[in-house]
């Protein structure tokens, strides 16, 4: 079948998210004509540029010019706005937030300046120089305010996500249609006829947080306007929410013929078959839809496939300048969830088994993806990679006299000791993100983060890691 797969805004714009080119490998591999679209990074390289900008700020005068006057002046008193109707409300608000940005006048200097400001992301030099880079996301984040400003009540961030819950699914479709305050809706209006020229049968769209549900559901809504293809929506958001979603026939009349929960290598595989007549849909695990008598069915819930099964990411369809550094960097997987999985505070491994990748394995994936793609520089995304499991990989990879660079997640564990952040660093470890969380033993131990309470005892192997010449990055 001709496949598109969709990963949606608002997401990390420094490398591919991994899930689009793990379910291209597996539909290539199953004998599938696919074409993957990081529609994320190409909406930064769309609206982040002067035309954009230029067109959107002209627009929004006009807009302004012809209603914004009244429609301020019809409510002097903004404590009063509440009595006035909810369409009244967002008119308001939006006009309002135009005036503000055109006192402000920061938008003839932005427009000048937003092109050099991403060419110091991308630059050999400039880049590792924080002064520069710091002037430079200033300017990014004044044109996303631009934006956000102008398709009030959305949000157009850089780095940090400004998350709007939605409470009912005829608020998200309300949003979602909202011409002059949805940017997603502009972006692909203008994009859609591109997206379907190979006339896809099944187009998959990823929905992994909050800060991508309103660009991925207004995608899903406009493809299946558009075109006959079957809708899928996966990613780990909706999979949390599937009580919801059993409970809302007109999420799937608007939005998706489907929605895969948890992981999706084995279900998409399975969906396909269906939509090829090859079986029924009652067969397809981990799936939720519309049944012909208009009810909600949410099929049986399997385990994933092994993941030393998984065939490695293709990454061929996403180009590597269209990426916000200088050397892009390759996010890998060495293993799915958590192998201590207890902190009370973590949703991260909602949905999956804790599964280990042979080292074997995960060394001969980074040896192709350097020979493919030419790949130096790598994040293992997994939620933690243990000692153990570290050792084995150092060693690994320095038998194979690969020449890399990575980071990792870690838990503080005892077995993290200076011997073997030596041996991480000759295998090109940089960095570890480790889950410090707290100072506060008591708050620690209630996190049930793990033995190694003392504050002290923990800040001890950070050192031991810095002495070894190995950044350390704290989630608190």
């Amino acid at each position: 079948m001709i496949c598109l797969l969709c990963f949606v805004p608002q997401w990390i714009h420094f490398n591919p998210h991994l899930a689009g080119p793990a379910i291209h490998s597996i539909l290539k591999n199953n004998g599938h004509c696919v074409h993957l679209r990081d529609l994320n990074i190409e909406f930064y390289n769309k609206v982040l540029t002067p035309a954009f900008l230029f067109e959107t700020i002209k627009n929004a005068f006009t807009d302004y010019e012809q209603d914004g006057p009244s429609v301020l002046g019809a409510c002097p008193d903004p404590n009063n706005l509440k009595n006035h109707p909810v369409e009244f409300q967002t008119r308001y608000r939006r006009y309002r937030e135009i005036l503000l940005m055109s006192r402000r006048n920061e938008y003839r200097s932005v427009i000048q300046r937003i092109e050099g400001a991403f060419a110091i992301l991308r630059s050999n030099d400039a880049f590792y120089n924080p002064a520069k880079v710091d002037g430079a996301m200033s300017i990014i984040n004044k044109a996303c305010e631009i934006l956000s400003a102008c398709y009030h009540p959305s949000q157009v961030y850089f780095l940090h996500p400004q998350v709007k819950i939605y409470h009912t699914v005829e608020s998200l479709r309300a949003h979602c249609e909202n011409v002059t305050g949805n940017v997603f809706y502009k972006y692909y209006t203008d994009l859609i006829p591109g997206l379907l020229e190979n006339n896809p049968e099944f187009i998959g769209i990823s929905i992994g947080d909050y800060s991508q549900l309103l660009a991925g559901l207004t995608l899903a809504m406009l493809l299946k306007r558009e075109s006959r293809a079957h809708v899928c929506i996966g990613g780990n958001l909706l999979g949390r929410h599937t009580g919801i979603l059993i409970n809302n026939p007109d999420f799937f009349r608007l939005f998706a013929d489907s929605v895969i929960f948890n992981e999706g290598e084995r279900p998409v595989i399975e969906l396909l078959k269906c939509l090829e007549g090859k079986s029924r849909i009652e067969a397809v695990p981990n799936l939720i839809y519309l049944n012909d008598q208009g009810e909600i069915v949410i099929n049986e819930e399997v385990p994933p496939l092994p993941i030393d099964e998984l065939f490695l990411p293709e990454f061929s369809d996403l180009p590597a300048d269209n990426y916000f550094t200088p050397e892009l960097i390759f996010n890998i997987q060495a293993s799915r969830n958590c192998y201590w999985k207890k902190c009370s505070f973590c949703t991260h491994h909602f949905g999956s088994q804790y599964a280990i990748k042979p080292v074997s394995k995960t060394v001969t994936e980074i040896k192709l993806l350097h020979e493919r793609q030419g790949a130096r520089f790598f994040h293992f995304i997994d939620e933690a990679i243990s000692p153990a499991y570290l050792r084995r990989l150092s060693q690994a990879i320095i038998d194979e006299g690969l020449d890399i660079r990575f980071y990792i997640y870690g838990r503080l564990e005892k077995a993290f000791d200076r011997d073997l952040f030596q041996l991480a660093y000759q295998a090109g470890l940089r960095m570890i993100l480790w889950g410090f969380e707290s100072a506060s033993e008591r708050i620690y131990r209630l996190m049930n983060k793990g033995e190694i309470t003392g504050k002290n005892e923990r800040l001890n192997i950070l050192q031991a890691a810095n002495s070894e010449g190995i950044w350390n990055f704290l989630f608190l």
